[in-house]
């Protein structure tokens, strides 16, 4: 077969991208583990009906039909997946239950670079706590996972989904138009959200805090910006709530890597309160996501508050490769096989590479084969 494209937005990972990967989904699992996360797999594709249950994102989804006439779909994600593990597993075991997970998720969107059909995520799930503390733990995870990875100058800034949703209820606006204005808030159109709103019949305080969304970020004192938050119960509540989790944030160390943003919303229907995104000013793209989700587990027959995130691997991973230090390894050669044999499992014994001449080298060959490369020693055995 002479065809060797392989299908539009996937791609082959080679040797030094791996190593990056594997190396940060250890350091990311160490952590995980050591704040009482388990890991969880699920399957790589799921009835059309549960994927939806996150909300209708149809048009990006991986669909086929099975022999026997279900409608099947590659999971987009996988905070659905693990609802619907924890609803069919999890619901006799005592609560907080604490999950997560490294795997490969597929979404059908326009590729380009860090942005595939086929990509990694890794990410935990808190299932069964609620309240500012959970929200707290799963922010400074995100934060301190980041830490671990060693990448430099990022942020996680948060919202409180809350917030905006009470604003657009009070607006009684339809549900189509509430989707264009979130769509123009995440992305920070400031004109065509000035433009859109103009057009809408709004209360004018109202229409300037809808407006000013996408420009406060910052600390805590951005959220007395908003002149119309007052006059909305729920809104404040929402408020409240994202100002107690800074607080326990800033309890826990965090706070220099933490920003409040009222443009963050996140794209999937399923979020209900504090939401968070990672990002380093120095890339044009989001390299972590998630929030609380309240009432996901319930559509399984789960009733179950739950947060989590999802770490982009790959993104990681185009950002932290070339800071992978190449490990020292040893060739060994010579013309007694069975003392290469034993030289070569007693480094690797100890936790070195140790690779073996398997073609029959003699030592000028081997160092003329080595020359210039810094992180080879030669060790070539002589037969007695």
């Amino acid at each position: 077969m002479r065809n060797r494209e392989i299908p539009k937005g996937l791609r082959d990972l080679l040797p030094d991208e791996m190593k990056t990967r594997r190396t940060l989904e250890k350091k990311a699992a160490e952590l995980f583990t050591s704040f009482g996360y388990e890991e969880v797999a699920t399957p790589t594709f799921e009835f059309l009906e549960v994927v939806e249950a996150g909300g209708n994102i149809r048009e990006k989804l991986f669909l086929f039909m099975d022999r026997e006439g279900g409608i099947l779909s590659l999971r987009p994600e996988m905070t659905v997946s693990i609802a619907r593990l924890a609803a069919t597993h999890l619901q006799d075991e005592k609560l907080p239950r604490r999950l997560y997970y490294s795997t490969n998720v597929f979404r059908h969107v326009q590729p380009h670079l860090a942005q595939y059909r086929e990509f990694w995520q890794t990410g935990i799930e808190l299932l069964g706590a609620a309240g500012a503390r959970a929200d707290a733990e799963v922010i400074s995870l995100a934060v301190k996972v980041m830490r671990d990875f060693g990448v430099e100058n990022f942020m996680v800034s948060l919202n409180q989904i809350g917030i905006f949703n009470s604003l657009l209820d009070d607006s009684l606006i339809n549900a189509a138009a509430k989707e264009e204005i979130r769509k123009l808030v995440e992305k920070k159109d400031l004109v065509g959200l000035a433009g859109l709103l103009e057009k809408m019949p709004i209360n004018d305080q109202l229409k300037e805090t809808i407006a000013k969304l996408p420009t406060l970020h910052g600390g805590l004192h951005i959220l007395g910006k908003l002149p119309y938050i007052e006059q909305s119960r729920n809104a404040v509540e929402a408020v409240e709530e994202l100002m107690a989790v800074h607080s326990a944030l800033c309890s826990m160390g965090v706070e220099d890597q933490v920003l409040v943003d009222m443009g963050v919303l996140r794209g999937l229907d399923y979020y209900t309160g504090v939401v968070f995104e990672g990002f380093s000013p120095d890339l044009g793209y989001g390299l972590l996501g998630g929030g609380r989700y309240d009432r996901l587990l319930s559509q399984f027959g789960f009733p179950c508050p739950a947060t989590g995130f999802a770490l982009g691997m790959d993104r990681l991973t185009l950002v932290l490769k070339n800071q992978e230090q190449e490990a020292h390894r040893y060739l060994i050669g010579g013309d007694d096989w069975r003392a290469m044999v034993n030289e070569a499992n007693a480094l690797q014994a100890e936790g070195k590479i140790a690779e073996l001449d398997v073609e029959g080298l003699s030592r000028e060959q081997l160092t003329a084969k080595l020359e210039g490369r810094t992180n080879y020693s030669l060790i070539y055995i002589d037969a007695d």
